[in-house]
């Protein structure tokens, strides 16, 4: 395979990257296959952050990409600023050769450099252990909706970051309509 270029998402991406998300889950069959508009809501909220909307490009051609969006942790007491991961899109023909991977090593890396202190999503239970994901469920912290405990998952992106957080995940406007 050649060489894997990750970037941050640039204005003229936009199509490129509906496409390829919507390749990437077409045969997917928990998918309701609106990722891409999902992206496309997104980016028009305050959570969106250009530097954390990452493209995967091999030999030139857009193979993959993954979002990382603000969500709060919120309680009566306090609100904690997280990152949720979602969508995470690797096209069919570039699929189990490490992209994937990639996407999410370096989203980490950036969110990290740029202060945040956890993500957090709901995935697939065998994927996402490989990156440190643990069970939502070891923290007083819920989702607003319902969603089978072994998919819901948390990353500390530094050590104690999760310490003394507790509440209810509040996604940003956009996501959960997805």
């Amino acid at each position: 395979m050649s060489m894997i270029v990750i970037r941050a998402e640039r204005p003229g991406d936009r199509a490129v990257i509906a496409d390829l998300v919507e390749r990437a889950y077409a045969a997917v069959p928990y998918s309701d296959h609106r990722e891409h508009l999902m992206i496309e809501r997104l980016r028009g909220t305050g959570a969106y952050i250009p530097a954390l909307s990452l493209l995967a490009e091999i030999g030139g051609e857009a193979g993959g990409h993954i979002l990382l969006t603000k969500a709060q942790i919120r309680s009566d007491l306090s609100a904690v600023t997280t990152l949720a991961l979602a969508p995470l899109s690797v096209v069919p023909e570039f699929q189990m050769q490490g992209v994937g991977k990639r996407l999410v090593s370096a989203a980490h890396e950036r969110a990290a450099a740029l202060g945040f202190g956890s993500v957090l999503l709901v995935g697939i239970p065998s994927y996402y252990p490989q990156f440190g994901y643990e069970r939502l469920s070891r923290y007083p912290i819920e989702l607003p909706f319902n969603a089978p405990d072994e998919n819901c998952m948390i990353l500390p992106l530094r050590p104690g970051a999760l310490d003394g957080v507790a509440g209810r995940v509040q996604y940003a406007d956009g996501w959960i309509d997805h």
